[in-house]
């Protein structure tokens, strides 16, 4: 019995039906930001909904099952994910007191597509690994905002209030800047009164948005590589113990 259920979690059309069925879900959600005159779309989409909902307790119930060991399958990170989305995709979404809540918990599904496609797997796991390498980048970005803030509040001040009145203004208009959002007007206002301004806004874009910037993805980058690197080696020992085998097997024809 039990192989039944390996059989059909290592099936790939069973894992393309997931994939469609989570898909369906997110747009069953969007579909509900729409203004609908008629109710009956609404009955509809709840039907679905219950579909979905009972399809994925369903499916995590093989995966658990398929695994013959329960602690075996929380182990990995990416079941427990699975598991507690699916598990709070069972609060009524008729209730009015969570209906928000359950809607957003039903938008999350589209998050367990992470966990069927290796490619996405591999992305979150390199960002979360170069966390700690990003920090480091993003302290010092705070440190360089922080003190182009308080020169541009000491300033620009009287010249834009609303932006540079107090160093956190100056922070939140520096960010807009480093977006490269509408920094010309920043510029043109206070060039108007300091011909040099132009020498604060050119070096902190240049510093920020594309010396820091470029920094963090060359972490990221670097991070995807290495861990890339890490698999390589168990793939050539998986293909040296299949050319063993075909040699062994040579051998006895």
């Amino acid at each position: 019995m039990i192989d039944l259920f390996i059989k059909i979690r290592n099936n790939n059309l069973f894992e393309a039906f997931v994939v469609s069925v989570i898909l369906i879900s997110a747009l069953s959600i969007g579909f509900r930001t729409f203004d609908m005159e008629m109710q009956v779309y609404l009955v509809y989409l709840n039907y679905l909904d219950y579909f979905i909902t009972l399809f994925f307790l369903v499916e995590i119930l093989i995966r658990i099952i398929a695994e013959r060991n329960i602690l075996r399958f929380f182990k990995q990170g990416w079941n427990v994910f699975d598991f507690s989305v699916v598990v709070i995709s069972l609060i009524p979404i008729d209730n009015s007191e969570t209906v928000l809540l359950a809607r957003l918990i039903r938008i999350f599904r589209l998050m367990r597509l992470i966990s069927f496609i290796p490619q996405f797997r591999i992305l979150i796991e390199a960002l979360i690994q170069s966390i700690p390498r990003v920090g480091y980048v993003l302290l010092f970005m705070f440190v360089i905002f922080y003190i182009y803030a308080a020169i541009g509040s000491l300033l620009f001040s009287e010249i834009d209030p609303l932006r540079w009145g107090n160093i956190a203004l100056a922070m939140l208009t520096l960010f807009q800047t480093a977006t490269l959002e509408g920094w010309p007007d920043l510029l043109y206002a206070a060039f108007e009164v300091y011909p040099w301004s132009w020498l604060f806004f050119v070096s902190f874009i240049i510093i920020n948005s594309f010396i820091f910037m470029n920094m963090i993805i060359g972490v990221i980058i670097d991070v995807i590589s290495r861990s890339n690197d890490d698999e390589a080696p168990e793939n050539i020992k998986l293909l040296e113990e299949i050319n063993s085998k075909l040699d062994q097997l040579n051998k006895k024809l």
